[in-house]
């Protein structure tokens, strides 16, 4: 293992991150073993499984579906929040490499809780535990991954980073149809499985982490800078008397020793003059990303086809895939365009394309009511949407955000921004059950809606950022108040 980050290659640590983080089931709702197993769905008569409602509860209903749906996501979500406000505090304390550590030991554990749960009353703790686990990797890989990769290579890295995760969703889909195929669906084998299976990366993450090296800013900022400089010269393959590895050493270290002199990161300063924008922007397009409705078709996609009169089997399963392929495949045209069209743009026109399929998806859905052929157009309006997302809003909210911040608040800044995107995901996760069950199909208008305004925010709010160093967002954003420090009759601009 240590071969990866001898030879300069930090590619099989995002693979191995990305698909980790995204193992939990996104099928399991629809399991009827599940569904029957904890109480909100019941086997009528003719065999059928429905799901209990206020209007339909017979003997064998514990929980209405719409409330234990929403829980199940909300608990998971609600630790990832908590985990991104860990380790936004601990992160520099404790360093990435531990933080990884413990956010997959966390998931594994929730895990195990998970799998072999007898009740709620163990499977949401066990939600929760998972959850900060990859709240608390959601935040430090990436950091991670940037702080350890050669500049000219950083925002590819990250963009792969993103791209294992969509692996990891269509990978898992793929398992888990595997088990829907072959496990008696009446058996709660089928969804304790699938559940399972989820430890597997996480050992495997776990293990790996011991064998991947420190950073080397924060082995410097521990003052091991003799530890730094030869994990630097190993990452860089390249002797450690080499000038360019001294370079890139000497920046880090006088980076470090500067950021010192100014004193420790508050988190009041991510308000004040030169952060502050950046921390609005960081909140609200994490907040607009989630807004986009992405988890909701992620989370219940096979609740929706079938809705619009798709065979269960075939929305359990096929269309999944499709759906989560999809979503993978689609990755690769925003990887291609950030660095040529821009961030900026991206955001604009993904939001546009977002909010036109959702409207579309409202149309053909409801058409489909009385026209079932209509919902083929639904489902490819559907995969229009996923195309724009995983192409825009996707992959580059996280870059911008992990671009923008100096380094002295980068993990504070992303840890807040971070947060946005859980607790939005959880809040949408909690209550988009209910919403469906109220307003049904118009449920897309509320996003199109949504994605409309983002487009418009980006556009009035969002400068572009592509092609400056990180040095350079100061000349964006404003430089940070206390952000100089004079030598002589020289300002020099301290601030990452």
């Amino acid at each position: 293992m240590e071969q990866w980050y001898a030879s300069g290659d930090l590619k099989p640590l995002a693979i191995i991150c990305g698909f980790q983080e995204q193992q939990q089931d996104l099928q399991v709702l629809s399991m009827n073993s599940f569904a029957a197993y904890f109480g909100y769905r019941y086997k009528n008569a003719a065999g059928d499984y429905k799901d209990c409602t206020p209007d339909e509860y017979f003997t064998g209903c514990t929980s209405y579906a719409e409330d234990t749906t929403g829980w199940v996501t909300f608990t998971f979500l609600i630790g990832c929040v908590g985990g991104a406000l860990i380790v936004s505090m601990m992160a520099d304390a404790l360093g990435r490499k531990y933080s990884i550590l413990l956010g997959g030991l966390l998931f594994t554990i929730g895990g195990v809780l998970q799998s072999v749960a007898n009740g709620l009353g163990v499977f949401y703790p066990g939600r929760v535990v998972g959850g900060i686990g990859v709240g608390i990797m959601s935040m430090s890989v990436p950091l991670y991954i940037s702080e350890t990769s050669p500049t000219a290579i950083r925002g590819r890295l990250t963009t792969v980073y993103q791209l294992m995760i969509t692996i990891g969703i269509f990978i898992a889909s793929v398992i888990n149809s595997i088990i829907i195929t072959v496990v008696d669906n009446a058996s709660d084998t089928e969804w304790r499985l699938a559940l399972g299976v989820q430890m597997i990366p996480g050992a495997i993450l776990f293990v790996i982490m011991f064998f991947m090296p420190f950073s080397p800013r924060w082995l410097i900022n521990r003052d091991r800078d003799a530890e730094a400089l030869t994990i630097l010269a190993r990452l860089r393959n390249l002797p450690e008397s080499d000038p360019a590895v001294a370079a890139e050493f000497k920046d880090i270290r006088d980076s470090v020793h500067e950021e010192r002199e100014i004193g420790q990161a508050s988190w009041p300063e991510l308000f004040a003059p030169g952060i502050g924008k950046r921390t609005f922007l960081g909140f609200f397009l994490q907040f607009f990303q989630q807004w986009t409705g992405i988890n909701v078709i992620l989370y219940y996609q096979s609740d929706l086809f079938a809705r619009m009169g798709i065979d269960k089997k075939a929305a359990d399963i096929p269309f999944t895939l499709a759906n989560n392929f999809i979503n993978f495949v689609a990755t690769f045209p925003g990887m291609y365009l950030i660095e040529r069209v821009g961030r900026r743009k991206l955001l604009i026109w993904g939001g546009i394309m977002m909010g036109v399929a959702h409207c579309l998806v409202c149309l053909f859905f409801g058409l489909s009511q009385q026209t079932s052929a209509l919902s083929w157009l639904a489902i490819v309006s559907v995969y229009i949407f996923l195309f724009g997302f995983a192409s825009t809003w996707g992959p580059i909210v996280w870059t911008y955000q992990s671009e923008i911040f100096p380094m002295r608040v980068r993990a504070k800044g992303t840890g807040v921004a971070t947060m946005s995107n859980w607790t939005w995901n959880a809040v949408i996760a909690k209550i988009t059950p209910k919403i469906i069950a109220r307003i049904n199909f118009y449920n897309y208008l509320v996003f199109a809606a949504a994605c409309f305004i983002m487009a418009a925010f980006t556009y009035v709010f969002v400068p572009e950022t592509m092609g400056k160093s990180l040095e350079e967002m100061d000349e964006i954003f404003g430089a940070p108040a206390g952000a100089t420090k004079k030598d002589g009759d020289k300002a020099i601009v301290v601030s990452a």
